[in-house]
């Protein structure tokens, strides 16, 4: 019993924050999602009754102009977040691993551009993009000499514009990846070379296989960064030129919105929570086959 009341006790301020601060949101917005909910009754949401339960949702999905959009680049962004940022930082982990002289210094190099906030981000990238001042213009230029608009107006271009804003800053991803990769044991490193295994055999073969359980974790932390991408979206386009995000209309609903549509936005912030557990279940499956293949 004392044993029992010590770990409850260790646990229990653990709980209730997350009860406070994560448990009676997300019911709140769950059950708010049901409700007739903006500036005619903004303190005391209506639900809408059993016969109009899915007044809410049958307008985001029916109605709202931009919800298949945003769903879609945020999908996408979710996407790329795992598959080509987490690649990028593996090899990065990879070569910061090795050691070789002057390489705790490129190691700090690295670091600094990366902590730097997203939304200081957005607004250095939207100085880059700048059709008067920029740097990506003149580039454009040397290959079609009379371009002058601005590529964040341009849809298509305006999407991969908005995608390289985040998709290489890899800072933090990568030093969770290159921390396991140090914590891989001598031992096995020098057994690897013994056999005949180094250079990227030995990462293939040896490394990676051991540092799955990280690479797991932070694809999953890349692919929900990815689908809830907001502060780029906001500095950089706010959703022109069809770039708009889940995170940016829930934004928009809410706060834009001169009716402060707080029962809708509510709605797509759950389709947003259902979206992440799928995220996460994906991952975690497409993770355990692969580890399942392995052991065969």
């Amino acid at each position: 019993m004392r044993r029992k009341s010590f770990i409850i006790a260790f646990l229990a301020p653990t709980l209730i924050a997350f009860c406070v601060f994560y448990l009676y949101p997300i019911i709140t917005v769950f059950v708010t999602s049901f409700c007739k909910w903006d500036y005619t009754n903004i303190t005391s949401p209506e639900f809408f009754g059993w016969s109009n339960l899915w007044d809410n949702y049958d307008y985001i999905f029916n109605k709202y102009p931009f919800f298949w959009e945003a769903l879609r680049n945020s999908t996408t962004w979710a996407i790329l977040g795992a598959v080509v940022q987490i690649p990028i930082a593996t090899l990065i982990a990879l070569a910061l691993s090795r050691k070789v002289k002057g390489i705790k210094f490129v190691r700090n190099v690295y670091i600094i551009p990366n902590m730097i906030s997203t939304a200081a981000m957005g607004i250095v990238f939207l100085q880059l993009y700048n059709p008067s001042y920029g740097i990506i213009n003149p580039i454009i230029r040397l290959f079609h000499k009379d371009f002058t608009d601005n590529i964040l107006l341009l849809k298509g271009s305006a999407f991969v514009a908005m995608t390289c804003a985040y998709i290489f800053f890899t800072g933090t991803t990568t030093l969770m990846i290159l921390g396991n990769i140090m914590a891989v044991p001598e031992e096995v490193r020098e057994a690897a070379m013994l056999d005949g295994a180094s250079g990227l055999r030995q990462d293939w073969h040896i490394t990676i296989p051991m540092i799955k359980g990280t690479l797991k974790t932070v694809s999953v932390l890349a692919a929900t960064s990815g689908f809830l991408l907001y502060n780029e979206v906001y500095f950089l386009t706010k959703g022109a030129a069809g770039t708009y995000s889940i995170s940016y209309i829930i934004r928009e609903l809410a706060i834009t919105s001169p009716r402060t549509q707080f029962g809708r936005a509510n709605a797509v912030a759950m389709i947003q929570i259902l979206a992440g557990m799928v995220i996460i279940l994906v991952i975690n499956f497409a993770y355990s086959i692969s580890f399942k293949k392995e052991k065969k």
